[in-house]
């Protein structure tokens, strides 16, 4: 297995990305990686690179790469949304295949909220998605932003003793306005492109099959769950199997 870091560029703008390959022979296989939001891809940072490896592994080339606004791609956090994370996710398989040449397809690969931009993305006729695998899908923005919102209110009152209510920060974003969530800065499009998502009415918009894997979740967000910062050993054999039964 070879890991090749570097940058591929979007218009003008770069994002990063680590280029996970087979040693020796063709890849049979080409997988696109899209990441959690904010804490969630920070948690959840080591699961993918040891599954990037595991694939590699297997034969399979994996391009992990940081959306713009995160990590070490260009852009702040509050510049984004789902439709800017949906065209790196399309540019991260044109980069792909410009790799792997001989591949004419690809797999999302999508984890939380990344699932729904790997769906976004695969929906896409240029996108030449295969199948898209998501790894414990978000199923309503609307519920994902309201634990969001209760987590960052919560955290808020045991460092200070005092918080703004999640109305209050609903208000907020209803009126256009920035909103801090733990740290990071949701703009007002992020929270509307989150009241919008239903994961089921994506799922039915695919032309391509899809297989969800869920119920790790424990509690409801990855930051939390102790057994999963480095290996999601149940999602990740469950995922090899099902792509070996896809190899060509």
């Amino acid at each position: 297995m070879s890991e090749t870091p570097f940058f591929f560029r979007l218009g003008d703008q770069q994002l990063f990305a680590v280029l996970h390959r087979p040693d020796s022979g063709a890849a049979r296989q080409g997988v696109v990686l899209c990441h959690a939001l904010a804490e969630e891809k920070l948690w959840s940072h080591r699961v993918y690179v040891n599954l990037a490896r595991d694939l590699a592994g297997e034969g399979i080339s994996v391009l992990r790469f940081d959306f713009r606004g995160e990590g070490d791609s260009d852009l702040e956090f509050e510049e984004c949304g789902l439709q800017t994370r949906r065209t790196d996710a399309l540019r991260a398989a044109e980069v792909l295949l410009e790799h792997e040449r001989h591949l004419g397809s690809c797999i999302f690969l999508g984890h939380r909220l990344g699932c729904a931009v790997a769906a976004i993305a695969a929906a896409t006729p240029a996108a030449r998605a295969q199948a898209v695998i998501a790894w414990d899908p978000v199923a309503r923005g609307r519920d994902y932003l309201m634990q969001l919102l209760r987590s960052t209110v919560a955290g808020e009152f045991a460092r200070t003793g005092t918080a703004p209510t999640r109305a209050s920060l609903l208000e907020s974003l209803e009126a256009g306005k920035m909103v801090v969530i733990d740290g990071y800065g949701m703009s007002p499009q992020l929270y509307r492109d989150l009241v919008q998502l239903e994961w089921t009415r994506l799922v039915q918009a695919l032309p391509c099959p899809v297989l969800a894997i869920e119920g790790t979740r424990d509690p409801a967000f990855w930051r939390e769950s102790k057994r999963l910062h480095s290996r999601a050993p149940a999602m990740s054999a469950r995922t090899m199997e099902w792509l070996r039964g896809r190899s060509p």
